[in-house]
């Protein structure tokens, strides 16, 4: 049987919750990137980099992209990124174990997908690549 004290504790950690949720929007990841963005409002674009051995390959601008671009990568294996509007992802890749492929499309700065037996590197810069998050601020 829960006391008076325990209702009162309950009841506190659940407004906590609905008032933090109600305050930050919910789990909307436009508000997110308006938060990382705070100084640069609606200029954000991002770039994508593609890397073999240490080498760039390509940069491309995502967020000026406007059709779908496949780019061939060759060397120990051959392997197809696709580069579609704000997005890009390995799409096949004839590898051993094709994680690069699992990895899926990749869209925000930071994040990168990597096929380790071609040494083929994906990463998504953004034009101000500040490496922070909002909380990190």
């Amino acid at each position: 049987m829960l006391k008076k004290g325990d209702v009162i504790l309950v009841l506190l950690i659940v407004f906590g919750i609905c008032l933090s949720v109600i305050i930050s929007g919910g789990n909307n990841s436009d508000s997110l990137a308006s938060w990382n963005n705070a100084g640069n409002p609606g200029k954000e674009e991002v770039y994508a980099i593609i890397k073999q051995d240490d080498e760039v390959i390509k940069s491309i601008n995502l967020t000026k992209l406007k059709k779908r671009e496949v780019i061939k990568v060759s060397g120990q294996y051959d392997e197809f990124i696709v580069a579609d509007q704000k997005k890009i992802c390995f799409m096949s890749a004839d590898c051993p174990d094709r994680l690069c492929v699992k990895t899926g499309w990749i869209d925000k700065p930071g994040q990168i997908a990597v096929c380790l037996p071609n040494r083929t590197l994906i990463k998504i810069v953004g034009n101000n690549d500040k490496s922070l998050d909002g909380a990190a601020r």
